[in-house]
């Protein structure tokens, strides 16, 4: 192993932590040894237990690793910086510049580190964002002391630690919600059932004064895999479709619809409209029909199935149309089954925003506390107290 970079204080590519003054200076080329990821196909994945990570984050698994955790990596190519931490065994793909060789230093303190630098000035790429690591070789960075380190890591980590086991939670109760419809509904197409927009409530109108500051959630901040939003900003009303707490949006347009966007609306303020993608769904509980049973009807692999193939436009383009809830037939739920169901997924879901809520706070609180304790400005005692408080 190589010993600890030496401290420098004044390299000429500075990424302005010289000026703090608060630990000793290295460069990221003296810090870490980067190295390019290598090439596998989808082809050739199998799943398996290893994370397959590329530049945006885990895109797969396969049966076989290439290098032993943990692993810190940033985006290489099309999406550059963005550090990644895993702690298992990985392969990282070749858009990512992965650490090969930590030289004695912490690794999850390397990983929040690599998170404050800025790599966007040092892209290389014409066609897409590229990194070349000769390039970022000499971006100065804070070098603390090894113990420093680890309290570093260990502080922000246990923030990071409770942020995912709120996501373990959130997948574990999602995934027995959607076990537990699917033992009580038969929602295969019928013809001599009820249609779905009898059933619940699609596009109902909301009006919004153009203009008017709202929550507005974008399609990129509608997840995949999960009911819970995480993200939303306040933004100026425009045309868009218009949504209430308890309504679910599903994206209709390629490849969103296909890739599962599909959400529950649950941040609002009583009485509060928000806005988002002109290109959603927005289905609305109505009598015995609740958000929880909308959402699971939403991911049962028969109904999106059957959206997916009623899409229709150019390709690229695609979409579905919310007249079709109109001809999707059901046989209808029963009232005991509904309130079976009701009774059990309700405070599932509730607690799930709960969940979501928790960890925006802890986000919040680590994202405050990184630069601190990475730059000296704040040690790790007082850091703890904070993380204590919360």
């Amino acid at each position: 192993m190589r010993p600890r970079p030496r401290p420098r204080t004044n390299h000429p590519r500075s990424s302005g932590w010289s000026g703090l003054r608060r630990w000793a200076v290295t460069t990221l080329g003296e810090l870490v040894k980067l190295q390019r990821g290598h090439d596998l196909p989808k082809k050739e994945r199998v799943s398996g237990p290893y994370p397959v990570v590329g530049s945006t984050g885990i895109l797969d698994s396969h049966v076989h690793f290439k290098y032993r955790g943990p692993g810190v990596m940033i985006g290489r190519s099309g999406v550059i910086g963005g550090a990644q931490y895993i702690k298992s065994n990985f392969w990282p793909l070749n858009t990512t510049l992965f650490v090969r060789d930590f030289r004695g230093n912490d690794p999850r303190w390397v990983y929040y580190l690599l998170k404050t630098v800025d790599f966007t000035g040092y892209n290389s790429g014409s066609a897409q964002p590229s990194l070349n690591r000769n390039y970022v070789a000499g971006i100065e960075l804070p070098l603390a002391p090894l113990t420093e380190q680890r309290g570093i890591a260990a502080t922000l980590g246990a923030l990071d630690d409770k942020i995912d086991s709120n996501r373990r939670a959130i997948e574990l109760m999602e995934r027995h919600a959607l076990l537990r419809f699917q033992k009580l509904f038969d929602v295969q197409h019928d013809p001599d059932g009820i249609a779905i927009s009898d059933l619940v409530h699609v596009n109902r109108r909301h009006r919004m004064a153009k203009g008017l500051r709202a929550t507005y959630v974008g399609m990129s901040s509608l997840p995949m895999f999960s009911p819970v939003i995480d993200e939303w900003v306040s933004k100026a009303a425009g045309s868009g479709q218009k949504f209430v707490n308890g309504d679910v949006l599903m994206a209709r347009i390629t490849p969103c619809l296909e890739n599962g966007k599909t959400a529950i609306v649950d941040m609002l303020e009583d009485g509060e409209i928000g806005w988002g993608s002109t290109e959603y769904v927005v289905l609305s509980p109505r009598g015995e029909i609740t958000t929880p049973w909308i959402y699971c009807l939403l991911r049962n692999v028969e109904v999106r199935s059957w959206a997916i193939r009623r899409m229709t436009g150019s390709s690229g383009r695609q979409r579905f149309s919310a007249d079709g809830f109109k001809e999707y037939r059901v046989p209808r739920p029963t009232p005991d089954a509904l309130g079976e169901f009701n009774q059990t997924a309700n405070p599932m879901f509730s607690r799930m925003t709960q969940f979501r809520d928790e960890s925006r706070k802890l986000e919040a609180l680590r994202d405050a506390l990184l630069p601190e304790l990475l730059s000296g400005r704040i040690r790790v005692p007082e850091a703890a107290e904070a993380v204590a408080s919360v």
